[in-house]
Parts: structure tokens; sequence; C-alpha cells
């Protein structure tokens, strides 16, 4: 599945992305890794505990999780032993340079929506509902 995009991000040289680790980019939203000649992107999140796949490596044609080595085939990022894949991104690469397409960031949220949903949760009893 791909994700649709809103921003073209840059990812640097093709030769620079590297084969043993994924990299972040697009200020942490998304990772990429290049396998062979291929740079691929996903979004920076596990399908486990939605951790970040930044710096995890690559072993076998497998990426695997930094934080609970949950191990995804490249190039198409599909679980291993398990269900579903990661979303993916558009890659293009122009002239050497990679540019990943990827989601726009989320506005930031105002302290008066944190603060209204923290007290929606919020018991007597002074722990979550």
């Amino acid at each position: 599945m791909t994700v649709r995009a809103d921003v073209r991000i840059s990812a640097g040289r093709a030769e620079d992305v590297p084969t043993d680790r994924c990299v972040a980019i697009a200020d942490g939203r998304a990772v990429v890794v290049r396998v062979g000649d291929e740079v691929v992107a996903f979004p920076n999140r596990c399908l486990h505990r939605d951790s970040p796949l930044a710096g995890g490596r690559v072993l076998s044609g497998r990426l695997i999780c930094p934080m609970h080595f949950w191990c995804y085939r490249l190039p198409k990022g599909e679980h291993v032993g398990g269900e579903g894949r990661l979303a993916s991104y558009d890659v293009e690469v122009v002239d050497g340079e990679v540019f990943v397409d990827v989601p726009a960031p989320a506005p930031p949220r105002k302290m008066r929506e944190i603060m209204l949903a923290h007290a929606r949760d919020w018991t007597r009893d002074g722990g979550a509902s």
C-alpha cells in the first residue's frame, strides 16, 4: 500500500543511502534504505508497538526493528512470520538524487486541545478512565 503524499523530500544521493540500515528523513517521519540499486521508503513506525524503525539493521534482506526485533522483508516491507506490511512512500531518483513523497506533517496541537483530551479521560480517583 502506497501512502498519498503531500510533500517531496530530498533524501540525498542514491549511493549515500545505506544498504545495511535504514535512516530517518523528513524530520523523522520516514525512513529510507537501499536494496541493491533500488531505494525504498517507509513510515518511521514499526507495526508492532509503533516504535521508530530508524536505525534498524538490514540482514539477509530483512529490515529488523531496533526496539523489539520485528522483521520485514525488503523491498516490499512484508512482516516476516505474520500478517501485514509496512506502508510505502513513492521514491524517484533523478540524476542520482533520491526524492521521497511523504505526507505533510500534522499541524501542532494547541495546548487547549491537549488539556481537553486529558480532561475527557480523567476520573475522580486520579486515573484515566
